[in-house]
């Protein structure tokens, strides 16, 4: 079984049951978005390791424990503002450039050479975190980035 990770945009009122109640953080992320679950999701399949360190400041939140995840940090409305504003400003091509080019800098990292082989894909999935910040943050939105 490998360990993948997504980005859940959420109602920033929502997240203080979530908060309150971290044993239902993995049920209301199964639950769709018509049922009143996640507003979005942006998937980064088993990049997690890689983009926490690529992207601190998407992650950049409170810890939650008590959740049945490897991991779970969410950010508030706030950080998301301010998580997105970093993002935007971010040369994500160049940053993928950097992280392939030098693989012994990032070779702790879960599967850091696979994704250094496959730069385009963890491309597109550094523009999808940036553009999910963005369009998150533009609804006042909270995230949970969650590791399962």
């Amino acid at each position: 079984m490998s360990i993948g990770a997504a980005f859940f945009a959420i109602d920033r009122y929502r997240l203080r049951g979530l908060v309150i109640d971290p044993a239902s953080v993995s049920g209301f992320l199964r639950t769709p978005a018509d049922e009143e679950g996640p507003h979005a999701r942006q998937t980064v399949e088993q990049a997690w390791d890689v983009m926490r360190t690529l992207l601190p400041a998407a992650v950049d939140g409170e810890f939650l424990e008590g959740t049945d995840g490897m991991g779970c940090v969410y950010l508030t409305a706030s950080h998301v503002e301010r998580s997105a504003e970093r993002l935007a400003q971010l040369d994500v091509q160049a940053v993928v450039r950097d992280f392939a080019s030098d693989p012994d800098s990032f070779s702790k990292l879960y599967r850091a050479a696979f994704w250094q082989e496959n730069a385009e894909a963890l491309l597109g999935l550094l523009l999808g975190v940036q553009r999910f910040f963005a369009e998150a943050a533009a609804r006042r939105d909270a995230v949970v980035f969650h590791i399962a």
